[in-house]
């Protein structure tokens, strides 16, 4: 069983990568097949999350385990993030 402290970095993680991504918890929640109300047990460290979920986060918004779990960005997770952000600029920018 995960202590409070992992499950408390997993779920920023995760709420990293949906506020990243522009979705709503309601939006991320829908996208992995979960409730919002679980995903927000989730991103607050008080539930921890299954294998299955853990897959669908990485599957459909293109994230490495290795980052969720351990805070470890590959180099996808570093392109992803390059390109998230140069999305959020305006033409200005």
């Amino acid at each position: 069983m995960l202590d409070e402290q992992t499950r408390w970095d997993i779920g920023s993680r995760i709420r990293e990568c949906r506020v990243n991504n522009r979705l709503t918890q309601a939006e991320f929640a829908e996208s992995i097949d979960i409730s919002i109300n679980f995903l927000s047990e989730i991103e607050n460290g008080k539930k921890g999350l299954s294998y299955e979920t853990l897959y669908a986060i990485c599957k459909n918004h293109s994230i490495s385990a290795d980052y969720i779990l351990f805070g470890n960005p590959t180099e996808a997770d570093r392109y992803s993030t390059i390109i998230d952000i140069s999305n959020k600029l305006t033409d200005r920018e």
